[in-house]
C-alpha cells in the first residue's frame, strides 16, 4: 500500500491510499489469453486523517453517521455472507486426508479409541459424499 498526499489549490486534501486486490480469471474467460491467469489490480481511495476532516467530508457529502454506520454493517454482513456462500466451492488447499486425520486425532483427543475414531470419521465422511435422499410427499 502507498500513500500520497493530493493538493489542490495549495490546501492540503486527504491522502490518498493505494491498495491491491487479486482474482484468478475463469476457464470459461471469452478473453482467451487470460483464462486462469492471477490479476491483480490497483485501486487508490482516500483517507480522513481526523475526525474533524472526516465530519467534513461527511458534510460535503451529506451523509449520517447513522447511514454510514448502516452502510458499513450491510457491506461487513454482505462480504461475510458471500465468503460463506463461496467456501463449499472453494477447494481446500489442504488435502483431505490431512483433514481426515486431523478429524480422527479430534476425536481421540476427546478420549475416543482410535478404531472407533476412525469408523467414526469413515461413517460420517461417507454420509456426506452420498447424495441426499430425496423428500417426496
Amino acid at each position: 500500500m502507498s500513500i500520497a498526499h493530493v493538493e489542490r489549490q495549495g490546501v492540503k486534501t486527504m491522502k490518498i491510499l493505494v491498495a491491491k486486490f487479486s482474482f484468478k480469471v475463469p476457464e470459461n474467460s471469452p478473453v482467451e489469453s487470460e483464462r486462469g491467469k492471477k490479476i491483480e489490480k490497483a485501486f487508490e481511495y482516500p483517507e480522513t486523517e481526523s475526525d474533524s476532516e472526516a465530519s467534513q467530508v461527511m458534510a460535503e457529502k451529506k451523509w449520517s453517521l447513522k447511514e454510514m454506520v448502516d452502510e458499513a454493517l450491510k457491506a461487513n454482513a454482505r462480504s461475510n455472507a458471500y465468503q460463506s456462500a463461496l467456501l463449499p466451492h472453494k477447494p481446500s488447499e489442504v488435502p483431505q486426508e490431512d483433514i481426515k486425520e486431523r478429524m480422527i486425532r479430534d476425536y481421540i483427543r476427546l478420549g475416543v479409541p482410535e478404531d472407533i475414531a476412525r469408523k467414526q470419521v469413515d461413517a460420517v465422511l461417507a454420509a456426506t459424499s452420498e447424495p441426499a435422499a430425496e423428500v417426496t410427499e
